[in-house]
């Protein structure tokens, strides 16, 4: 299978996967709200904020150096990739264990000092165990992924979710009548053995699929190396997951400044952050996987010195990334109402989804333009913009949403959002020769999507009753009137797909 066909099979795949792995996680959410009440909830959610801060210092930045690494193995035979993977475990085992031992060790007083409930001590002492593990199962979906081989990876990911539903269920069932403390342990558990199969079954697949090498003289160099990828990934990942914890937790703290009662800032903070934000990123899915998927296309690329051939497949990525991104936008745009109505059975976040609808193609271009960067080695520079962009969210939060309220809120993600692309994108230029028709990459797909909106619009105005199955309709009739206009309009045309075909051949 020539490399195109892979990106795209892996893209395929690794789309279908995310959107079924957070269709079913967002049911099982439901499912586990009825089952354990608010308050089980609550406790469970205290225990994540503090999880997902241990993962990112155990796990972060192993996975770029892996994919990196992998790609100077299996494409520009660099080094050995025996040799590339010990190392990356090595890493992984060491940042893993040493997080596990500190929550682990720390456990008790976080519960107390921090998260004001003892409760959570247990939880967060269980899942101090999975830490370990997940390093090494972030080296190997690097792995995977410079391998072309992230389908099997994915697979991998959706077992995991099965087999941690089955034993939450049956954990549930038998340890729940115990009390709130006893729902969250058996969450956690369940968590905890899922991770750690998923692993271990991801490391045999790896032994058993690792290619076979000719005996050469050990690599040098590598750790080096390795160390070099992985510490920006790793300290940009862990201070911004600082900064974005502390930011959550200033939010309603503003809005309650503001004026706003405690349940007037935690609906308002609900609604953006829980409601509309999950809705605006859901498409996202496949730019995600294909973001992840170019870092191995473009760093063996640039690589080979093939400087012209990235200049062009980046070129392409952006404008298909613009025409999915503006298309998005004017969907949600349009139908916020409907998708509101239908997904929360309420239309108070029309208004939100309209407001930050517009902000769609900016956040899209961000994220294939950090996946571009990896790629291009610019790791460091990615970290010194998120770390920034992290901080100056703190300022704006702390010092606007007290005195704007939710104005200020929304004015900070469009100023957070946009100085953050502006920044990425000056780096791009600067180590690729980039160029944007504007005509072609945004005019165009601007009208076209006006003018599938007012089609629509006149064809469905006479219909008042919204239902998913006339949503679903309404939603496709505008996106094949956007899709016709462009072809029309000559937006893209057949060249620009044959080049990138030549290109990964």
């Amino acid at each position: 299978m020539k490399k195109t066909q892979k990106l795209l099979v892996n893209t395929i795949v690794l789309t279908a996967a995310t959107f079924l792995m957070r269709t079913i996680e967002v049911s099982f959410n439901v499912y586990l709200t009825n089952k354990i009440g608010s308050a089980g909830i609550g406790l469970f959610q205290l225990v994540m904020t503090v999880y997902a801060l241990s993962v990112t210092f155990a796990s972060s930045g192993v996975r770029l150096a892996s994919t990196r690494l992998t790609v100077d193995a299996v494409d520009v035979g660099k080094f050995r990739l025996k040799d590339i993977m010990n190392n990356c475990f090595g890493f992984a085992l060491f940042m893993g264990i040493t997080i596990s031992f500190l929550l682990f060790a720390f456990a008790d007083i976080i519960s107390t000092k921090w998260l004001g409930d003892i409760m959570t001590a247990r939880p967060l002492k269980i899942l101090a165990i999975a830490l370990p593990f997940i390093a090494v199962s972030s080296a190997l979906n690097g792995y995977y992924t410079a391998s072309r081989k992230a389908s099997v990876f994915a697979v991998i990911q959706m077992a995991e979710q099965g087999v941690k539903i089955a034993i939450i269920v049956v954990l549930l069932k038998l340890l729940l009548p115990k009390g709130v403390e006893y729902a969250c342990i058996s969450i956690v558990i369940g968590i905890t053995v899922s991770e750690v199969i998923a692993a271990l079954f991801s490391y045999t697949l790896y032994r058993m699929m690792r290619p076979s090498e000719k005996e050469k003289a050990k690599s040098e160099g590598i750790f080096r190396k390795m160390l070099r990828i992985a510490i920006p990934d790793s300290v940009g990942s862990s201070v911004r997951s600082i900064l974005l914890t502390i930011e959550h937790l200033l939010i309603p703290i503003g809005f309650k400044k503001s004026g706003a009662s405690q349940t007037e800032a935690l609906s308002i903070y609900g609604k953006v952050h829980g409601m509309v934000f999950p809705l605006l990123l859901y498409p996202s899915s496949v730019l995600g996987s294909l973001s992840g998927l170019l870092v191995p296309e473009i760093a063996e690329l640039d690589a080979k010195g093939l400087k012209r051939q990235i200049n062009s497949v980046i070129e392409i990525c952006i404008k298909m990334t613009m025409i999915f991104s503006i298309c998005t936008a004017g969907i949600l745009y349009i139908f916020a109402s409907d998708f509101s109505q239908i997904i929360y059975k309420t239309k108070d976040c029309t208004m939100y989804i309209q407001i930050l609808a517009p902000l769609i193609p900016v956040m899209y271009l961000d994220m294939m333009v950090d996946g571009m960067l990896k790629g291009l080695d610019q790791q460091l520079h990615s970290m010194r913009y998120n770390i920034f962009d992290s901080g100056l969210c703190v300022v704006l939060v702390y010092f606007l949403i007290p005195r704007y309220s939710i104005k200020g809120y929304i004015a900070i993600l469009f100023i957070s959002e946009i100085i953050n692309f502006i920044l990425s994108i000056r780096r791009l230029s600067k180590v690729a020769n980039l160029k944007i028709n504007l005509k072609n990459s945004i005019i165009k797909p601007i009208v076209a999507i006006i003018i599938a909106a007012l089609v629509q619009l006149c064809c469905g105005a006479h219909i008042r009753e919204i239902s998913k199955p006339l949503l679903f309709l309404k939603v496709l009739l505008t996106l094949s009137i956007y899709i016709f206009v462009l072809f029309l309009t000559k937006s893209t045309d057949k060249k620009e797909i044959k080049r990138i075909k030549i290109f990964f051949r």
